[in-house]
């Protein structure tokens, strides 16, 4: 049998990195997204080892879709990157509390439901494949001031994978986060960078540098690999050193 990794938000990104990163090493990849041209584009790229499935999972139905298509397919479930987010407009000084809630649902839906209906939906493949689970948190979530809707998403995940820890370690797998810091080639900076901003950024990190998607999709790809297995109810954070460990 065909043991797959499952990456979401694969269409951009670190999810887009991730994905390469796992098919030049010989995995078969499962890319998960809601736009179908990225994905086509990256399956293109990578015929035989990538494959596709167009869904939103930050909903049921979107979620079996996915483990649905493995299940048609053959292929066991190696492992799970739940790398489908974003960043949710925030509500301005002065909204009322119809828009707080709606800001604060829509970070819900998409950072936090993302990973977790696809986790739950893939959770029986995993256990049987003694699978991997990579969700993809931010430095947003260990910083503590400044991160809104979107930094308490992320740290919601860390409590959530610890629980997965402890029960894929019951069948053998391992379960962490892993909390990027400023990673300009992103969606997330879409719109939002300019030079003061870079720069700004990267003198916060003790190396004065950005990171890039292929460092954090290397990080992801250990995890995964046969190296990483003893590895698990760990937040690991790349991030520079803009926020040291704890």
């Amino acid at each position: 049998m065909t043991r797959t990794v499952v990456v979401s938000g694969g269409g951009s990104g670190i999810g887009r990195a991730v994905a390469i990163t796992l098919a030049e090493g010989a995995s078969h990849v499962t890319v998960v997204g809601r736009r179908t041209g990225p994905l086509e584009a990256l399956a293109e790229a990578h015929p035989g080892t990538i494959d596709l499935v167009t869904a939103d999972v930050s909903t049921p139905d979107g979620a079996r879709r996915v483990a649905d298509h493995l299940a048609s397919s053959g292929h066991g479930c190696a492992g799970v990157v739940a790398a489908a987010g974003g960043l949710s407009p925030r509500h301005a000084p002065g909204d009322g509390l119809a828009e707080v809630e709606a800001g604060w649902q829509a970070a819900f839906r998409s950072n936090v439901l993302t990973a977790v209906l696809l986790v739950e939906a893939l959770t029986p493949a995993l256990r049987d494949a003694s699978g991997r689970v990579v969700l993809l948190s931010s430095v947003a979530a260990l910083r503590g001031s400044g991160a809104g809707p979107y930094g308490a998403m992320k740290s919601a995940l860390h409590a959530w994978m610890f629980d997965l820890a402890r029960d894929l370690g019951h069948h053998g797998g391992t379960a962490n986060a892993v909390a990027p810091g400023f990673v300009p080639d992103t969606e997330f900076w879409a719109g939002r960078l300019d030079d003061d901003v870079i720069r700004r950024k990267s003198l916060e990190t003790l190396v004065g540098r950005p990171g890039t998607t292929h460092e954090v999709a290397s990080l992801i790809a250990w995890l995964l690999g046969p190296d990483g297995g003893w590895v698990t109810g760990q937040i690991l954070s790349p991030n520079g050193g803009s926020v040291l460990g704890r």
